[in-house]
């Protein structure tokens, strides 16, 4: 299976220098981009940042076929949400790939579409539910996001409780 991944996913982990956690959660699956979210990593990068080079090499970039492109052009009409999330979608939508993106109104658009669809929150719960790292270690993850990403997690105490709590 594959899973396609929005920009803000994908440059909150880099900032914080944790893609490779992506791979751990997921690991037989293939992690993919849209060429729109390629295009606003490449509009990030060209204005100075140097972690999305790391994106780049740690993702694979799928192209739309004709069926694809038709469903992202009819959400297109009636969704306001970015080129990026709506392509992933719409890939997620034919294929029937997971996506995870930490925009809400996409998250909530993607379900309405019938995609499984994940947030930072859901990342980080799993990481440790898994067994990849400690509820301590997801403590210091969900720090190191709101320091060096400027991300205001919510609800942190839902994410550190297991469903026997």
């Amino acid at each position: 299976m594959s899973i396609l991944l929005d920009t803000d996913v994908l440059s909150a982990f880099a900032k914080i220098g944790e893609l490779e956690l992506l791979n751990e959660l997921f690991p037989s699956d293939e992690l993919l981009i849209t060429n729109g979210v390629y295009e606003e990593l490449a509009y990030i990068s060209e204005s100075g940042y140097g972690f999305v080079n790391q994106i780049f090499s740690f993702v694979r970039n799928t192209p739309m076929d004709d069926e694809e492109l038709d469903t992202y052009h009819s959400f297109l009409k009636r969704a306001n949400l970015g080129k990026g999330e709506l392509q992933c979608i719409a890939v997620c939508t034919v294929r029937g790939y997971t996506f995870i993106t930490n925009d809400r109104k996409a998250k909530n658009f993607a379900s309405a579409k019938g995609v499984v669809a994940w947030n930072i929150p859901d990342l980080l719960k799993a990481l440790w539910v898994a067994g990849i790292k400690s509820k301590e270690d997801v403590a210091i993850l969900i720090r190191m996001l709101e320091q060096k990403d400027a991300m205001i997690i919510k609800n942190k105490n839902r994410i550190l409780e297991s469903a026997m709590d």
